[in-house]
């Protein structure tokens, strides 16, 4: 078999939540892991944990392996140099949103999301007693694009922060470096914290990734960025996330929050998190050619389906589909329940 190669009888006895949500008759395509093995350098460093029987208090002499494999990733992938920022690790990135939520804003508060938007950004603001103000996506002739007047309307004197997916899920969309710089002034002007989620960043398929906070010293001073390795090497469940501050204003805020809310490291998590970052590039290149076969697929597939169509991402595993004329049709108005039964 090939390193990318996926067997059902394999995936099916996993017993993570992908595969035994719904049943042995459903093909699960509706959560975001991949079904690939991790990257064999990942497999050997969480084995060396075992090994050792290393499972006592870590992680790690002040995180320095964990920091310097994150400075060393975000340079090399993404041309970012974060050596002077401080950052913060959390066991995943919605508890890192949830923890700046909570700092930079009171219930009530509106935040602003592009909808449509990864479902637990919804949870984690209205679960909060905040507010969702959404600043809609509109359709575009190459897929879905930032609507900035829209933006700037809908904010008022009680929002409080701009939280986004760049890349953005579930669209795949790669905003531009001019749609980055409108979020950015929108943001300086009405003094507003983002919190940008670029978990999807090393998947790109058109062109290359810009974080937000690069884009401009201005807008990196009331930005927190968030990353990990757990999409691009299939790790979710080893819950290992960053969360990179743009100013030291940023950091002494969060520092007033005892650090025993945000608990401690997993201990192989991060020792695969340092392997992913140091050690597997040529893997992550290779992923990403399998995957761009993988998307053309699966958008020529979609587009032959009467009811449905689909854009091809600009980066991300996942694949928006439009069911408008599927509804439209009377097939149903509930596309989900429709593909499940």
């Amino acid at each position: 078999m090939g390193a990318f190669d996926v067997r059902f009888e394999t995936v099916r006895a996993r017993e993570g939540k992908k595969w035994t949500n719904h049943g042995p008759d459903v093909l699960a395509a509706w959560v975001a892991d991949m079904d690939f093995e991790p990257a064999p350098a990942i497999l050997a460093a969480a084995q060396a944990t075992l090994d050792r029987f290393d499972f006592g208090y870590n992680y790690m002499g002040g995180d320095d392996r964990l920091q310097a494999a994150l400075v060393r990733w975000m340079h090399k992938q993404h041309g970012w140099d974060i050596s002077q920022n401080p950052t913060m690790f959390f066991s995943d990135v919605l508890q890192g949103l949830v923890a700046f939520i909570e700092l930079y804003s009171e219930p009530g508060d509106g935040i602003v999301l592009q909808t449509p938007i990864y479902p637990p950004f919804l949870e984690a603001v209205e679960g909060s007693g905040r507010r969702v103000v959404e600043n809609p996506l509109r359709p575009a002739e190459q897929g879905y694009e930032l609507d900035v007047d829209q933006l700037r309307s809908c904010i008022d004197d009680t929002t409080r922060i701009i939280m986004m997916a760049s890349p953005h899920n579930p669209t795949g969309r790669v905003f531009t470096n001019a749609e980055l710089a409108a979020i950015g002034e929108v943001a300086v002007e009405h003094n507003l914290l983002v919190l940008s989620d670029e978990i999807h960043a090393d998947l790109i398929w058109e062109g290359t990734h810009t974080p937000f906070a690069a884009v401009d010293a201005a807008f990196a001073e009331r930005c927190v960025t968030f990353t990990s390795a757990t999409k691009s090497f299939n790790i979710a469940g080893l819950r290992m996330a960053a969360a990179i501050m743009g100013s030291d204003d940023i950091a002494a805020r969060f520092a007033t929050r005892h650090r025993f809310i945000w608990g401690g490291l997993n201990t192989i998590g991060a020792e695969a998190t340092v392997a992913a970052w140091t050690e597997c590039d040529d893997w992550l290149d290779a992923l990403r050619t399998h995957l761009r076969s993988n998307r053309q697929i699966v958008v020529d597939r979609i587009n032959q389906m009467p009811g449905l169509s689909c854009r091809a991402p600009d980066a991300t595993f996942l694949c928006w589909i439009d069911c408008t004329e599927l509804i439209a049709s009377g097939v149903t108005d509930r596309p989900f329940t429709f593909f499940l039964d």
